[in-house]
C-alpha cells in the first residue's frame, strides 16, 4: 500500500493562491468535492491508495492570534469547521481521505493546540518545527538564518524537534531536518547531535514521514535524507510517506525515489491512520 500523508488544498501566501484559485473556483471552490477529486485522481493514477489533507493550522482563523508574526495573521482566514465538513462528506461519499492538520509546535500554545485538535474528527496530525521563537526556519521573508548562525538554528531545532515529539500532541512529525531546505547542510554540531536526538524520538513513540518535498526545493534531498532515514528505521521508529503537495499535481511526486529509500534503509511497513490510531501496512513495489 502507499499512502500520502501530508496534502494541502492550497498554496501558501495570497499572491499563490490568487494565481491558482480559477482552477479550483472552476469545479466549486478549494473545499469543493471536484478539486479534492483532483487530488485523489492524482494519487490513483500515481499507485497510492489512500491520502491525507493536512491544512496548515495557520490558514485557519481559530488560531490567528497564536503566533505575532503578521505574515501569520493574514494568511489566518479559513474556517476550520468548514475544512472538516467538506472532508468528512468526501469520505462519506467514498474518497480515500482522512482528515488532517498540519500543526505548528509552539511551545507556550499547548493548551490551545490540545483544545483545537480534541474538538474536531482529525485522523492523523502532523507535527512541524517552522519557526523557533520569531524566526522561520523556512519562511523566507522572517528567516532565521539572518539572525542566527547554523549551529544555533540547527541546536534550537533540534530542541524544539524532541521538545514537539515530548509533548504528545502530534502523531506525525514533519520533515525532521528541514533546516537545510535552503541547501544549508548540517554542521558537525547537529550531526553529531543527531543520534541522541532519534533515541529521543523513538522512546516517545512518534511516528516520522519520509517527504519527497525536498527534492522540489534548493536542497534537492529528501526529509529526511537517506541515511538519517536509515537511523530512524534502525531505531525503530515508524514511517509514513507524503509529498507535501500544495496542488494536485504534486501529489506522490517523486515517489519511486522516496520507496526506494524506503527500502534501502530498511523500512518494510507504512504506518496508516484512522481516527488518530497508527497501524502497519506493507509497503508496495513501485510498478
Amino acid at each position: 500500500m502507499l499512502t500520502d500523508y501530508h496534502l494541502h488544498l492550497q498554496p501558501d501566501g495570497v499572491s499563490a493562491r490568487i494565481e491558482q484559485a480559477p482552477e479550483w473556483e472552476r469545479l466549486g471552490g478549494h473545499l469543493s468535492e471536484g478539486w479534492i477529486d483532483r487530488y485523489t485522481s492524482r494519487a490513483r493514477a500515481r499507485g497510492v491508495s489512500e491520502i491525507a489533507f493536512t491544512e496548515h493550522v495557520h490558514r485557519f482563523a481559530e488560531a490567528r492570534d497564536w503566533h505575532p508574526n503578521p505574515w501569520w495573521r493574514g494568511e489566518a482566514t479559513e474556517d476550520v469547521d468548514a475544512y472538516c465538513s467538506a472532508l468528512e462528506r468526501a469520505k462519506v461519499a467514498g474518497a480515500p481521505v482522512l482528515i488532517g492538520v498540519e500543526m505548528d509546535w509552539l511551545p507556550d500554545r499547548q493548551p490551545e493546540i490540545a483544545r483545537f485538535v480534541a474538538d474536531r474528527p482529525f485522523d492523523i496530525v502532523l507535527g512541524s518545527v517552522h519557526w523557533l521563537a520569531d524566526h522561520a526556519v523556512d519562511h523566507p521573508d522572517y528567516l532565521a538564518w539572518d539572525a542566527l548562525d547554523a549551529d544555533a538554528i540547527w541546536e534550537r531545532y533540534l530542541d524544539e524537534l524532541v521538545a514537539a515529539a515530548r509533548s504528545g500532541l502530534f502523531d506525525v512529525l514533519a520533515h525532521i531536518d528541514l533546516p537545510k531546505v535552503f541547501g544549508h547542510a548540517p554542521p558537525a554540531s547537529a550531526r553529531k547531535r543527531w543520534p541522541q536526538v532519534i533515541a529521543h524520538l523513538a522512546a516517545t513513540g512518534v511516528v516520522v514521514e519520509c517527504s519527497t518535498a525536498g527534492l522540489r526545493k534548493p536542497v534537492r534531498e529528501l526529509y529526511p535524507e537517506p541515511g538519517l532515514l536509515f537511523e530512524c528505521a534502525a531505531a525503530g521508529i515508524p514511517v509514513t510517506l507524503s509529498s507535501d503537495a500544495h496542488r494536485p499535481d504534486d501529489v506522490a511526486a517523486d515517489y519511486p525515489t522516496a520507496v526506494s529509500a524506503l527500502g534501502g534503509a530498511g523500512y518494510t511497513h507504512l504506518t496508516r491512520f484512522a481516527g488518530r490510531v497508527g497501524t502497519q501496512v506493507p509497503i508496495v513495489e513501485w510498478e
